[in-house]
């Protein structure tokens, strides 16, 4: 190939690579990947070919093994199967958020703990309140949830009218909030436990401990013990995604060896090629290769199995497999009347003024409690008007909430639908009201320090 030629192409590349690669790093992206897969699902659903959605999403899909046969249809999959890997990715970034993160902190530890529990407990009880004595009660978990990725996605719209801290400060509390989602599906949407097949599945976790104790980093056997035990929690009746954030505080969180010595190690590998009057010839010479290779491995090393996963997992998880949930699970056939007959519905208005009310009126009240009281403290640069914006923003319940609520209403198609529709008004009227809050409130501070 002319050179030439070959460095017009090569350049063409990197212009592009380089723009991409940011775009798909870029937090906003994620956000928009699952915006799109919901108004794919909204559009599909109510089209001329909402047969063909349903028949994809209901369609049951397997193999057989001789007599052993595995069936379900690809909501069951993606829900309890595919959607184990997210929870599994929640539960690295919450235990990283807790040894490293926001959490590690004492006094932020506790505002953002008793922020959540506000954020948490108002929803569920004005849900409760226009749901009470009725057989829609069981969806009170519903609104308790925040989807992180959409409210950090609608947080990076005003990013540059807010401290970089507000960020931060809404993770941890999406954090805390997803634990307690965590333990209320475990604790109150488990129909049947097996107690059998529920031990073995917590012993098969004990021995991930101690493996993890015993300074085990080989990712095969997470893996294969892991699915054990995914396969365990899901015959004993608890939904099987609480298993993957279990697994996931199994995971090392600390490096094998002290990292300095080891790139220190890696240093000395890199000096001596450096010196070698013929240069280095990783093709042809295998010596150079294997260095190259050790030098690798020394890297890895000095990281930990907790960080490297989260990072390898974050792409498919963002914009895969939520998408994938989102396109399977978003799909609500309505028409403008039934829309509104749905949001005037006691599941419909339990579940829009519990996010956007409860989230607000719990999230900023106890923070003030907690400021008012001295239970804990603010990421420096952050005020109580900024909490306000942020728990407008955290009404977003649109993952985690759609997901309780298929748990909750199994089997219940007419309050399934109900409340899908809530949760779609809901989450788009709490964004808009979070943006235009925060950057009124940019705006006035900015009025005031000119006057």
């Amino acid at each position: 190939m002319d050179p030439e030629l070959k460095n017009l192409l090569k350049r063409g590349v990197d212009n592009i690579h380089g723009p991409y690669s940011n775009f798909v790093r870029a937090q906003t992206t994620a956000s928009l990947f699952l915006l799109i897969a919901t108004l794919v699902a909204l559009w599909w659903a109510n089209s001329a070919y909402a047969p063909a959605y349903h028949d994809l999403t209901h369609t049951p899909i397997g193999f057989f093994l001789g007599d052993l046969a595995f069936q379900a249809s690809l909501k069951h999959i993606i829900n309890d199967g595919l959607m184990v890997i997210f929870f599994f990715l929640l539960g690295l970034e919450i235990k990283r958020e807790v040894l490293a993160g926001e959490l590690a902190r004492r006094d932020h530890r506790r505002m953002l703990i008793v922020c959540a529990v506000g954020g948490m407990v108002c929803p569920a009880l004005i849900y409760s309140l226009f749901n009470w004595t009725l057989d829609s009660q069981i969806g009170w978990g519903i609104p308790m949830a925040t989807d992180a990725a959409f409210a950090l996605g609608v947080l990076t719209v005003v990013r540059k009218y807010i401290p970089h801290g507000l960020l931060a400060f809404i993770v941890g509390l999406a954090i805390v909030d997803d634990v307690g989602a965590i333990l209320i599906i475990a604790l109150f949407y488990t129909q049947e436990i097996y107690v059998v097949y529920l031990a073995i599945a917590f012993s098969l976790i004990m021995l991930l401990a101690l493996a993890n104790y015993a300074g085990v980093r080989r990712p095969i056997f997470y893996f294969f013990i892991g699915v054990a035990a995914w396969w365990a929690m899901l015959k004993s009746g608890v939904h099987p995604t609480v298993a993957g954030v279990a697994i996931a505080l199994t995971v090392p969180a600390r490096p094998k060896l002290a990292p300095v010595k080891l790139l220190e190690k890696a240093k000395s590998i890199i000096n001596s090629m450096q010196r070698k009057p013929d240069g280095v010839d990783v093709l042809g010479s295998r010596r150079d290769h294997e260095k190259v290779l050790e030098v690798r491995d020394f890297a890895e090393r000095a990281s930990t199995p907790l960080r490297r996963w989260e990072d390898s997992l974050y792409f498919p998880v963002s914009l895969f497999i939520l998408p994938l949930f989102a396109l399977t699970n978003a799909g609500v056939a309505f028409e403008l009347e039934s829309f509104i007959d749905s949001l005037r519905h006691p599941v419909g208005m339990g579940i829009t003024m519990g996010l956007v009310v409860g989230k607000c009126a719990g999230i900023s009240g106890a923070c003030w409690l907690s400021i008012r009281y001295k239970i804990g403290s603010l990421p420096d640069g952050i005020n109580l008007k900024h909490v306000i914006g942020v728990s407008l923003i955290a009404g977003i319940g649109f993952t985690m909430s759609t997901f309780i609520a298929a748990l909750g209403f199994e089997g219940r198609p007419e309050h399934l639908h109900v409340a899908k529709s809530a949760i779609l008004f809901a989450s788009g009227l709490s964004a808009v009201l979070g943006v235009l809050y925060l950057r009124l409130a940019a705006t006035t501070k900015a009025q005031g320090q000119v006057s």
